[in-house]
């Protein structure tokens, strides 16, 4: 009896839903996910394109400080985007965004201008806030003064700016600095003699170099 009951109610269940669509078929113009397929990908490439606005893009000034051998800021500017793989974005009134490889970062301590690092900290050019600011890039070795406090003497020694080391330094302390020390020609024929294109701020370092090669 119990077995009959059960064969009846199937079959009335059956019955019930005869005609209607099969299971592969939507009956409902709604989707049946609430988040259409494709708003992921939309909110991801939305979140990469503010990380890479926030991250790669810094402001630098309009105006370019020329070194020997550069007649023009658009010449400059083709440089540093081959040495330094910078992209220019936009331009502005006084001021250009610039797009930098992964790492690259500008820093404004606490007094004095701003700093443009590499990504391995290295400060590659300077620059202030002014309407009228210079970008002004550095090179990888120079001659630059070294005061004594104790004594109020200073002394010079050429150094290579991409590892910090000391390459050369004066033999005499003196009251003079800068181009007026008594080593002065000394160690700047000692510089030009081992790296006679050390004028130029984006020759010798390892990225410039190697973008400039390839």
């Amino acid at each position: 009896m119990k077995k009959g009951k059960t064969k009846l109610t199937r079959n009335d269940a059956e019955r019930l839903f005869e005609g209607l669509p099969g299971g592969q078929v939507r009956v409902s113009s709604r989707p049946e996910n609430p988040f259409e397929a494709g708003v992921f990908d939309v909110v991801k490439r939305v979140d990469d394109q503010t990380k890479l606005w926030k991250d790669n893009l810094i402001t630098l000034p309009m105006s370019i400080e020329l070194p020997a051998g550069y007649e023009s800021v658009s010449r400059m500017r083709e440089a540093m985007a081959r040495a330094w793989r910078v992209k220019w974005v936009r331009e502005g009134k006084n001021e250009v965004v610039a797009e930098f490889p992964e790492g690259w970062t500008a820093v404004r301590p606490e007094s004095g201008p701003i700093e443009l690092r590499d990504p391995s900290g290295v400060v590659r050019a300077l620059y202030g806030w002014a309407k009228d600011a210079e970008l002004r890039i550095l090179p990888r070795y120079l001659v630059e003064s070294q005061a004594k406090s104790s004594s109020g003497l200073g002394s010079l020694l050429v150094r290579d700016r991409g590892n910090g080391q000391i390459l050369e330094r004066s033999s005499t302390w003196s009251a003079q600095t800068g181009t007026n020390h008594p080593d002065w020609t000394r160690l700047s024929a000692w510089l030009s003699l081992r790296y006679p294109q050390h004028h130029d701020p984006l020759r010798y370092w390892e990225d410039g170099e190697e973008n400039i090669q390839n």
